[in-house]
């Protein structure tokens, strides 16, 4: 969920106040800020209370498994549906979708299939370690995309340097995380490809916590600013959000069974906004007059849609990579029992970071049409 700041320019620019489509009645206000970092919250306090840290993590493991087809699978799958269906006319009109549509795939595509043809099981541990470093980029221009989306809903806007401000204290917690765990030498195992820590001098792990640590007065100042400048206090679902990133990256709240459903309480977030989107989208085209079609419509189309992405989920994440891994033997010492999963989730997660690059923007028609609002 990347750009969607660009809302906060139109009053910038003094070309209207902006708001965004996200229909929140008071009666869901409270929902829908559990599902945007809430539940997250609440799930890490009761690990540190209730389940000890040596406990065995195998009963969550089966738990975050069955979750990832609810929230994991179709978010990926939502994106994929989003950019080739809903925005699939921007792909050859705009040079920034036909990148994330055509470009990065085949690029990534052809890496990822000569790393599998030529058994290149260090070239596939190379590509683990840059999923894992994109994953916490796309993780804060997510949540800075709810702070500044959920805030707009509210006229609650900020400029454009204390956008930066937010976004340089997210980006240190992420720091900080990816820091944490590069500052030694080990290896790790992803379902049999073997890769390697960078080894990180400290000096960078501490350099975060000093970004983090001045950003974090630096944020709180600001608002204590508004308040005392504007009367208005930040709006809840962007604080739930951005703590919530505080629960999934600082080491302070690291819990090996609360690391487990950490993307899933991403996906549920990042879901949200489908959900709005989609909903918005498929009433926009309902008949107005006709309440029978209209319900049979909305059942058809809001409905198939959850349905397909459920179904292209638990496909490409499960059913057909790991039967592939059945057919098409590979040598095991070098690429593991399952390197086809393995090529499968690497495509996936990275050429999603691409996608979602480009297709939450403001600027893109149909999100300003059916998830941002301008005022008359």
């Amino acid at each position: 969920m990347n750009g969607i700041a660009a809302v906060q320019e139109a009053k910038t620019q003094k070309v209207g106040a902006a708001a965004v489509a996200l229909p929140a009645p008071k009666d869901n206000t409270f929902l829908i800020n559990m599902a945007l970092g809430g539940f997250s919250i609440l799930f890490m306090m009761a690990c540190w209370i209730f389940i000890d840290r040596g406990v065995s993590v195998y009963n969550i493991s089966q738990i975050a498994f069955a979750a990832a087809f609810i929230a994991n699978h179709p978010h990926f799958a939502s994106s994929y549906m989003l950019l080739y269906s809903d925005f699939r006319k921007n792909i050859f009109k705009n040079i920034k979708y036909f990148w994330a549509a055509v470009i990065v795939p085949a690029v990534l595509f052809s890496y990822l299939l000569y790393c599998l043809m030529a058994e290149r099981s260090d070239l596939l541990g190379h590509s683990v370690n840059a999923m894992f470093f994109l994953v916490g980029w796309h993780y804060v221009k997510q949540i800075f995309g709810v702070v500044v989306v959920t805030s707009a809903l509210k006229r609650y806007f900020y400029t454009k340097n204390e956008r930066n401000i937010i976004l340089l204290n997210l980006f240190s917690i992420w720091g900080i995380s990816f820091f944490n765990s590069q500052t030694y030498i080990g290896n790790f195992d992803f379902y049999g490809i073997k890769y390697a820590s960078f080894g990180f001098d400290p000096i960078w792990l501490k350099a975060s916590y000093v970004v983090f640590a001045f950003s974090l007065v630096t944020l709180v100042g600001l608002h204590v600013k508004k308040y005392i400048q504007e009367g208005t206090l930040p709006i809840s679902s962007a604080v739930i959000a951005m703590v919530s990133l505080y629960a999934w990256y600082l080491p302070a709240f690291s819990h090996p069974h609360f690391a487990y459903l950490i993307p899933f309480f991403h996906s549920l977030q990042y879901l949200v906004f489908v959900w709005f989107f989609k909903k918005n989208q498929v009433k926009a085209n309902l008949p107005a007059n006709d309440q029978v079609v209209q319900r049979r419509e909305w059942i058809r189309q809001f409905g198939g849609y959850i349905v397909v992405s459920l179904i292209l989920g638990a496909m490409f994440f499960e059913f057909i990579p790991k039967n592939l891994d059945k057919v098409y033997k590979f040598s095991e010492a070098g690429l593991g029992g399952n390197p086809i999963l393995v090529v499968f989730l690497l495509f996936i997660n990275i050429h999603h970071y691409f996608i979602d690059n480009v297709i939450w923007k403001s600027a893109n028609p149909e999100v300003k049409k059916h998830l941002f609002m301008h005022e008359q």
